[in-house]
């Protein structure tokens, strides 16, 4: 029964890590801690429905909780896309952002994945950053928004996560 409960768990997992449920933008990040409040993320964005391809973004960064942003992506990124840093404000308490666009040619195209977009920052709240919402534009206006969502962490990490729970458990009840 142990041994069941635990596949179908395992199952589910996995499932709700891959694109099967998947929106019709994702974006995934790995999360590095590179000092004491320091931190980096790596983003990597997945076009899953945007047929006409994938040319901006915009990921909100909250005024109470992130500072000092920096665009830190590989020039592998900065020669094809167009990066901008707005840093949250909170005596007027906007949110920054960072903001990519599309500028040679290089636009995620339908089923296509990118990665390597990055940006560093102070983090000014408790425990660890996490997931921050985003907006996906238009290609033919980028003022209106085709897709929202949250980011979040690359599968591959909440797979380990729920690996390591799971062996936690295991070696519980035996």
């Amino acid at each position: 029964m142990k041994r069941t409960t635990c596949g179908i768990y395992l199952l589910f997992t996995c499932l709700m890590t891959t694109s099967v449920f998947s929106d019709p933008v994702d974006i995934t990040y790995n999360l590095n801690q590179i000092g004491s409040d320091s931190w980096q993320y790596t983003y990597t964005v997945t076009n899953n429905s945007i047929s006409e391809g994938l040319e901006a973004f915009t990921i909100w960064f909250d005024d109470a909780l992130y500072g000092n942003l920096a665009a830190t992506s590989p020039s592998e990124i900065t020669t094809a896309w167009d990066e901008i840093v707005v840093q949250p404000d909170p005596l007027l308490t906007d949110d920054g952002y960072y903001d990519a666009l599309e500028i040679s040619g290089g636009a995620i195209l339908l089923g296509q994945t990118l990665g390597g977009f990055s940006v560093t920052f102070d983090w000014l709240g408790q425990n660890s950053p996490g997931s921050q919402y985003f907006e996906v534009f238009d290609p033919t206006d980028y003022t209106t928004p085709i897709a929202i969502g949250n980011t979040v962490p690359e599968p591959a990490t909440v797979l380990l996560l729920t690996l390591g729970g799971l062996a936690l458990r295991r070696r519980k009840f035996s």
